[in-house]
């Protein structure tokens, strides 16, 4: 069960995090900077696939196990998923208030997960699903969709995980690749949804990305992107900066970097926005860029 913060009728505070690849502790002390120094409380946290959800025992793909032999934390899903104290200091009843995440994380999957596992976990849901101790991490299967609300405001937000298999659907729903069937049933309903994630980014718009994706992202996103027509579109996937895409109609379309340090000293630009909505027409998204994001390093995020 989703719980929304009871907070005045401000705009919901919605933040969207790019790939996470297991460092949750990362995202949540991040955000947390973020709740102090605007004295705004977060409603909820979206997540654009990869958060990297391998519980033990482990199945890992090479490259997941290639980059954990010298980055632990992108095992990091397991402590959430087990539970202690790490995720204590954000979602336990004795976690400071300066610490304190109240607002639900919610992602879709992506091509660097445990899908036996989260195939598990969402049988026969067409929303969020909690898959950590704690229940604040939920999993949102392929297809499925879900309004979240505050006092007067509504949001409903609509979820195609996982990559294309060479420009097309794939066959198999346990993988890394969406099927067609999935497609379909986010499609089927016809109702317009406020938000779009993917995993992927649009065809067409991966090329403004870097040139070396000109074929790259998917036909399936930008078809569902141009029947549903949501106000905004979030998508990882190519760990580049995080930018604006081109959309059709009045979308706003954006790539999220990911949640991590592509240098030691220096965090991925771009790996994280702030949604303010109050409707559909009172609503404005922006990336991350706030002076203090400079201080945090691969060796200190803990300790800030």
């Amino acid at each position: 069960m989703l719980r929304a913060l009871m907070t005045p009728d401000a705009p919901l505070e919605i933040a969207v995090l790019g790939d996470v690849h297991g460092h949750l502790t990362l995202a949540y002390r991040l955000l947390g900077r973020w709740q102090r120094e605007t004295g705004r409380a977060l409603d909820l946290i979206l997540q654009v696939g990869d958060l990297g959800a391998f519980p033990p025992p482990f199945r890992l793909d090479r490259a997941t196990k290639r980059f954990a032999e010298s980055d632990p934390d992108e095992l990091g899903f397991a402590v959430y998923h087990e539970g202690g104290p790490e995720p204590d200091a954000f979602f336990g009843p004795d976690a400071p208030a300066d610490r304190r995440i109240a607002a639900d994380t919610v992602f879709i999957r992506g091509n660097h997960e445990d899908f036996e596992f989260l195939d598990e976990a969402g049988a026969g849901s067409d929303a969020p699903v909690p898959v950590d101790a704690r229940e604040k991490i939920l999993y949102l299967p392929n297809g499925g969709r879900f309004t979240f609300g505050r006092g007067p405001h509504r949001i409903t937000i609509g979820g195609l995980g996982g990559i294309s298999d060479g420009g097309r659907p794939g066959r198999d729903p346990v993988s890394e690749h969406y099927t067609a069937a999935e497609v379909r049933k986010l499609r089927s309903r016809g109702e317009r949804i406020d938000v779009l994630l993917s995993h992927e980014p649009p065809h067409g718009a991966a090329a403004a990305i870097h040139p070396r994706y000109d074929d790259g992202g998917s036909r399936d996103v930008l078809d569902l992107l141009r029947d549903l027509r949501p106000r905004y579109h979030f998508a990882g996937h190519y760990h580049e900066p995080g930018q604006p895409l081109a959309a059709t109609g009045d979308t706003q379309s954006y790539q999220l970097n990911a949640v991590s340090f592509l240098k030691p000293h220096r965090l991925n630009p771009g790996c994280i926005g702030i949604l303010r909505w109050a409707g559909p027409e009172e609503s404005s998204f922006a990336l991350l860029d706030a002076p203090w994001l400079g201080e945090y390093t691969r060796s200190n995020y803990r300790y800030l």
